[in-house]
């Protein structure tokens, strides 16, 4: 993080900004940790392990996608809504709430027993894979699918599924770990109830391999929002990185952290 504020800002940064993260980094290189004991999970066992903990951690990926998803859903007509990987349900109660029938779809058993336990007992939470859905053809009139696309290596076939379940001229709204984030690194990070830090692969998926699909599938797009870290985001990310305030908004402030799209099947 701090060599990413110092390639931001070594040739067209504050000098004195500049030097205060040179001398950072510095200071890091003699204390770097050795990470072998992060342990790779596979989707299904990772969110088993991370269930218990899932809503209790800070998350920045979360509080700068939430927010731009929540205006979306507002924005639509109340119907039949799908919450495809809805881990612990926290669109599958938004929807709820705004009228929707919901029925909350995921691939891990821990996560959906914590969603049952914990949401509005009228959304139906059921146990499924994103590359196939177990519902009819045509059935949906929203569905969301969020912060799940990054963990498939091909994404085709999920969204082929996807748009099969939604009805024609129903919308899908998309949102995931921007693609540039992951590329520097950015993986699916947690800390289980014991205190074990593991996390779960996160596959580089770029605009172009969605849209290319979009395009294969005649999924109409509508919007693409990209949010960005704001100054309000700072402390959150702090707490994750033992850095000067300064370094993680040199690093990071003004950057996409998201990747949000908004379709309309044709």
């Amino acid at each position: 993080m701090a060599g990413l504020a110092l390639l931001r800002s070594w040739l067209v940064g504050d000098k004195a900004v500049v030097k205060s993260i040179i001398k950072e980094v510095r200071g890091l290189a003699k204390e770097i940790k050795d990470e072998s004991s992060v342990t790779l999970f596979s989707v299904s066992e990772g969110y088993k392990a991370w269930a218990d903990t899932y809503d209790n951690m800070p998350n920045l990926l979360l509080e700068v996608e939430e927010p731009v998803v929540k205006t979306l859903l507002n924005k639509f007509s109340p119907g039949i809504a799908l919450d495809a990987a809805c881990g612990t349900g926290r669109y599958s109660e938004l929807l709820n709430s705004l009228g929707y029938k919901v029925t909350g779809m995921d691939l891990s058993p821990a996560m959906l027993f914590k969603a049952r336990k914990t949401r509005n007992n009228k959304i139906n939470f059921i146990e499924g894979d994103l590359t196939a859905i177990p519902l009819k053809d045509a059935c949906i009139d929203l569905t969301i699918c969020a912060l799940a696309l990054t963990h498939l290596p091909n994404i085709e076939i999920a969204l082929s599924e996807l748009k099969r379940v939604t009805h024609p001229s129903g919308h899908i709204i998309i949102s995931d770990i921007h693609p540039w984030l992951v590329m520097l690194g950015g993986q699916a990070e947690f800390f289980d109830k014991k205190g074990k830090h593991g996390y779960i692969l996160n596959y580089i998926h770029w605009h172009n391999d969605y849209l290319k699909s979009f395009q294969q599938l005649h999924l109409q797009v509508i919007e693409c929002l990209e949010p960005t870290m704001e100054s309000k985001h700072v402390k959150l990310a702090k707490n994750r990185f033992d850095l000067k305030e300064k370094t993680i908004v040199t690093a990071l402030q003004g950057l996409p952290i998201a990747l949000i799209w908004v379709l309309e099947r044709s």
